[in-house]
């Protein structure tokens, strides 16, 4: 006989549903690796799928199956759901301005990108973390969608510890050089944290990307 185990919902939120709850509101997609790293590190899988699952069910988050960047793999990714949202826009919760906060993922081919942008996220402080904001809730910000088209908007942006405004721009290592140095001049007079597989960041280097370079390797399976 095979036993199936069965998936309650969570019925109420302990301060880690709510730590990430507030890190899906402020980053929109987060990768299942990304999540157990920072608050599960030394857990097993099991332990992590089972909470996100249960915050599933109780419709405060919701699971994705996303295409990685090498053809045929994929990524389990979470965003959040209706009864987060209104979480994390509530007086209950952190009380984010709804207009920037998303339960959609994204567009398919934007969702790996947003999640590589996203480690940048949880290396920050904790100030710094609350300053975040990803290139959709700049936009509207910045009233981009009204015309005030002249911005070069990066992937996402943070106020760091000594007050400065901080881009960060990932390139999945599907830039072309044209691309490139216009994200570069766009990005004049900014510090900008460069995000990219591993060895790309000599070809951002090369048409003129400078500041720090955050890698990453690219996994052959799920991840």
């Amino acid at each position: 006989m095979v036993l199936i185990a069965r998936i309650t919902k969570a019925k109420q939120l302990t301060d880690r549903d709510k730590a990430i709850l507030t890190d899906l509101a402020r980053c929109r997609v987060l990768s299942f690796g990304q999540v157990k790293n920072a608050y599960w590190p030394a857990a097993k899988e099991r332990t992590c799928d089972d909470r996100l699952k249960q915050l599933q069910k109780a419709g405060y988050i919701a699971e994705h199956m996303a295409n990685a960047e090498k053809p045929g793999t994929f990524m389990k990714v979470y965003s959040l759901d209706t009864k987060g949202k209104r979480w994390v826009t509530g007086p209950q919760g952190p009380g984010l301005d709804r207009s920037i906060v998303f339960t959609h993922p994204g567009k398919a081919d934007e969702i790996v990108h947003q999640v590589r942008t996203n480690e940048v996220y949880f290396g920050l402080s904790d100030d710094e973390k609350e300053t975040w904001r990803i290139g959709d809730a700049l936009e509207i910000e910045h009233d981009v969608f009204s015309g005030n088209t002249g911005l070069v908007v990066p992937d996402a942006s943070y106020v760091s510890e000594e007050g400065e405004e901080i881009f960060v721009e990932t390139d999945c290592g599907k830039y072309t050089p044209a691309q490139i140095r216009e994200k570069v001049d766009g990005f004049a007079g900014k510090n900008v944290v460069w995000v990219c597989p591993a060895g790309r960041e000599q070809t951002l280097a090369k048409y003129g990307a400078a500041g720090e370079f955050v890698t990453y390797r690219i996994a052959s399976g799920m991840n």
